[in-house]
């Protein structure tokens, strides 16, 4: 089986060149540290677990498959993306065949095992199994800390256990590292002491985002930047890649702005937004609202609701992290269903979440945060034929 065709059975879709060049095509590469500096909505996720995949269990050569790690630890900054990235992640082992299923007596040997390590969900017991291949997916509290030997949820008496299989034969993956705040800087730090320590068996480590910015990757010890991935002029000659490289996004400024926190400031500007968005939404289409505190999404939300009343308005959506486990999921599919609706957020729909908007309407934010915002409008360039997409 060639990469493309291994690529194509587990997605649907051909792979765009960097999925090619992160795996190292047909014939595979060596596995070394990467910064992957790639555009939103161009697949990093299925690109990196791929390419692991393909190096470490389906490539043809056995020897080869033995110098990458055995374990993938993709590190992420919210239970939301965890997930998201799980269900992908089972999707494309399970079109393989290749998923363990715990919970039988299958052998493990050429499956590998899928686990979730972030609170309130069970793991599994991936680190009874040190010989097996397994995908590790997790927020970085869970999964830093182990690094740490300091193990979030768990006895201390196998603290030492996790920072073992953590710090050896593993790739970690770092997505969406503009949301992680100190957890970069620790990850450049451990990546740095395992080089200068040494390890048993070799770890290496992948940071991806849109918006990385490698400065935080220095520290004391990771005091020089691995080589990056970026997208090249063979990728932009694929039409899809050129129309999410192009599409169409006007910014310009809404008149509105909040100079205090206290009820006689907020309850006018919430009034004023509301106004905006029905005013700006476009029928047919998907509008997106997102706004820095949980508290104004909410007050938004039930503006919008009771300006309903009084005008036609289509479904409206509120989406923030507060929501529980139980409702997190349908919450998840219903902001993905086609259809008109207008979804009032926070900063949990900035990142991994795979929607696109016509019209977005967003407080400032830092500039990291903007651009992977301005990543759900015209996501796919859908809109180019029609005009293009607006950003207030």
């Amino acid at each position: 089986m060639t990469y493309d065709a291994f690529f194509r059975t587990a997605t649907g879709n051909d792979p765009y060149g960097y999925q090619r060049r992160l795996a190292g095509d047909t014939a595979g590469r060596a596995c070394e540290s990467l910064l992957i500096n790639i555009p939103t909505g161009l697949g990093k996720t299925a690109a990196v677990v791929l390419a692991w995949l393909w190096n470490r269990v389906a490539h043809p050569d056995a020897a080869h498959r033995d110098t990458w790690p055995r374990r993938l630890v993709i590190c992420l900054p919210m239970r939301t993306l965890v997930e998201q990235t799980h269900a992908e992640a089972a999707k494309w082992l399970d079109a393989h065949n290749l998923r363990w299923d715990e919970k039988s007596t299958a052998t493990h040997t050429g499956k590998v095992g899928l686990h979730l390590l972030m609170g309130g969900a069970d793991s599994g017991e991936w680190d009874i199994y040190p010989e097996a291949d397994a995908i590790l997916i997790g927020t970085q509290d869970m999964l830093l800390s182990r690094a740490l030997n300091r193990g979030y949820g768990m006895t201390r008496a196998r603290w030492p256990m996790h920072f073992g299989l953590l710090n050896n034969d593993c790739l970690w993956v770092l997505d969406e590292t503009q949301l992680m705040g100190v957890g970069v800087r620790t990850s450049a730090q451990l990546e740095g002491l395992r080089r200068r320590i040494g390890t048993a068996l070799g770890c290496a480590t992948w940071w991806a985002s849109a918006t990385l910015d490698d400065r935080l990757l220095r520290t004391p010890d990771h005091p020089e930047l691995p080589p990056a991935l970026t997208l090249d002029e063979t990728d932009r000659t694929s039409p899809e890649v050129d129309a999410r490289i192009q599409s169409v996004k006007r910014l310009a400024p809404l008149p509105l702005s909040l100079a205090a926190g206290s009820s006689k400031v907020v309850d006018p500007y919430i009034d004023a937004l509301a106004t905006a968005v029905a005013e700006k939404h476009q029928s047919g289409t998907t509008t997106l609202v997102i706004l820095n505190r949980v508290d104004r999404a909410k007050d938004l939300c039930a503006a919008l609701d009771k300006l309903a009343k009084k005008q036609a308005l289509p479904e409206r959506v509120l989406v923030h992290s507060r929501f529980r486990p139980m409702e997190r999921e349908p919450l998840s599919l219903r902001i993905k269903e086609p259809g008109e609706k207008i979804i009032i957020a926070t900063q949990a729909i900035e990142a991994g979440v795979d929607i696109s908007a016509r019209i977005l309407i967003t407080e400032l934010a830092p500039w990291s945060s903007l651009v992977q915002r301005f990543g759900r409008c015209n996501r796919k360039g859908e809109f180019n034929t029609t005009g293009g997409a607006d950003i207030f």
